[in-house]
């Protein structure tokens, strides 16, 4: 088999990415290499006012069109065999799915594949273990821009997979409405987490044993430990397999939450167009984190992006 460049494409509520690779097989037949060729991410919000009233936006819509056509351009490029491009909690939840993406597969030439909140968890889980020793027995925590994904893994395997509609990007729509942020608006906001995550909690709990452990992915959680490392500058290698502690998690939304956005900036400066999302994300981690007793949590800079790539690779293999 000649060496194949594959793209995948991650078409996320906040954030689209885009990950072109060069694959190239090895000595025995399921072994392979993978060299990355180019790694790109586009800040859409394409899931803006989607919690008002369940449609994406005309301005979301041109913005996300306008991101995707770039992708195509750089995909054409590096002239790729094949590609995966997959769609979370925004496209599966808007009224008007259908019509963005037609407007998409005419303008970019994409083929996008919605997928469920159950196939994203899966895909998610096996890209977050890459250049992980696999836990005995882990939770797994997906935060993303329109859904929270639990996944529970025991022995390689994921027995259990909860899809929270729980998102940041949708918090921020209905409760960042003052800045700096209202306290009665962050107890309501705070309400709705704890109310939403209680039964996925107490279910998952009580597949826990003595050696569970909790490992977390996107923006909202790599953003959190560069916060927590004082990091001036975002860096994978610092970040990924760093660990973030539930009491740094605690000061920083003690301090976050109480500061306007221009504020916020001083503590991301790395990534400014998260300063309305970070407040819900870190109290949707904070309260995930209390509620099932962890103390620590393990931060993979990896997700769906990569597990849509190991799953194209594996079909290509066969």
């Amino acid at each position: 088999m000649k060496n194949q460049r594959l793209a995948a494409i991650d078409i996320g509520t906040n954030t689209f990415r885009l990950l072109v690779v060069e694959v190239q097989p090895g000595s025995r037949k399921k072994n392979y290499s993978i060299k990355v060729i180019s790694s790109k991410r586009f800040i859409t919000r394409l899931g803006d006012g989607i919690a008002y009233d369940g449609v994406i936006s005309e301005q979301s819509a041109t913005r996300s069109i306008k991101a995707l056509k770039q992708i195509s351009r750089i995909i054409s490029r590096y002239r790729v065999d094949k590609i995966s491009a997959v769609a979370t909690s925004a496209l599966r939840e808007a009224k008007n799915s259908r019509n963005f993406l037609d407007k998409a597969t005419a303008a970019a030439g994409l083929d996008i594949k919605v997928i469920s909140g159950t196939q994203e968890a899966k895909l998610t889980a096996s890209g977050m273990l890459i250049d992980m020793t696999p836990p005995k027995s882990a939770v797994m925590l997906d935060i993303g821009g329109g859904s929270t994904e639990l996944i529970f893994m025991k022995g390689g395997k994921s027995p259990a997979v909860h899809s929270l509609d729980l998102g940041v990007v949708y918090l921020a729509g209905k409760y960042m409405i003052s800045n700096p942020l209202l306290t009665e608006d962050l107890m309501r906001m705070e309400e709705e987490i704890s109310e939403k995550i209680k039964s996925s909690v107490r279910s998952l709990k009580n597949l826990f044993s003595q050696d569970t452990v909790c490992i977390g992915t996107a923006g909202t959680v790599t953003a959190l430990a560069a916060m927590s490392l004082n990091l001036r500058r975002f860096n994978h290698n610092k970040i990924h397999k760093s660990i973030l502690t539930l009491e740094s998690v605690r000061n920083i939304f003690s301090t976050l939450s109480r500061l306007s956005s221009k504020e916020r900036a001083e503590y991301i400066p790395f990534e400014l167009a998260r300063l309305d999302i970070i407040v819900p994300g870190t109290l949707i981690l904070l309260k995930l984190m209390e509620s099932f007793g962890f103390r620590e949590m393990t931060v993979s800079n990896y997700g769906l992006l990569e597990g849509t790539l190991i799953h194209l690779c594996k079909k290509e293999r066969k």
